[in-house]
């Protein structure tokens, strides 16, 4: 499965591209969409649009995975973020990417295990999961491969308890089967006993009358 990540900025717009392969996870490309203040918001955004376009047509991923805005004190700057993760979306949804969406703390709980990691620390587990040779920068590219490594996880997880909820309802099934069996067995050997107790006092009537007959003879 090849999954992108994204991590939305109207500056910078990181993304990842991994693929796995069971439990293992490797990192195809990454990169940066960098635009600046002076360029016009329509240019900006559409650079964000083609240069995602481009990358999801060259790695052909299927999924997506991209950060969710926090808006705190900074209204402005969580605005710009929305417009460009919008152009971000845009593009993976006109490829039919299925989307995944995960709060940074969520990326780095399933990433580092805490939600409170910081940059180095996202960094360095990127690193080491991916099994690059170096740090992945900007930070923009590592949260990017972040992103896109939680939604491998989730998917992973989602895999296994599905699997585990087959085995269960499977055994269940296997279970009643041999109880209904059993049953079965229980019936079937009640009948054949009833059946051969009513046979036997009819053997035993028919000697009473048989026996009966012969004394008032």
């Amino acid at each position: 499965m090849i999954i992108l990540g994204i991590d939305p900025g109207l500056a910078n717009t990181g993304w990842g591209v991994i693929e796995t392969r069971g439990s293992a996870c490797r990192a195809r490309a990454y990169g940066c969409v960098t635009t600046t203040a002076q360029q016009p918001i329509a240019e900006r955004l559409g650079a964000i649009y083609d240069q995602i376009s481009q990358t999801i047509e060259r790695y052909g991923p299927t999924q997506l995975a991209i950060e969710k805005i926090f808006f705190g004190e900074n209204v402005r700057s969580a605005i710009a973020t929305a417009q460009a993760r919008g152009a971000a979306i845009v593009a993976c949804a006109q490829a039919g990417l299925e989307v995944g969406e995960y709060t940074p703390m969520q990326i780095k709980q399933a990433v580092v295990g805490t939600g409170a990691a910081d940059k180095r620390q996202v960094i360095y587990m990127v690193r080491n999961v991916l099994e690059l040779d170096h740090d992945p920068r900007p930070d923009h590219c590592a949260d990017a491969l972040a992103a896109a490594v939680c939604h491998a996880n989730l998917i992973r997880t989602r895999a296994l308890a599905r699997d585990y909820a087959s085995v269960q309802m499977l055994e269940q099934e296997q279970a009643q089967s041999r109880a209904d069996r059993d049953a079965a067995r229980q019936i079937t050997a009640a009948a054949t006993a009833a059946h051969v107790a009513r046979g036997a006092r009819g053997r035993q009537m028919g000697g009473q009358v048989r026996q009966s007959r012969r004394s008032t003879q």
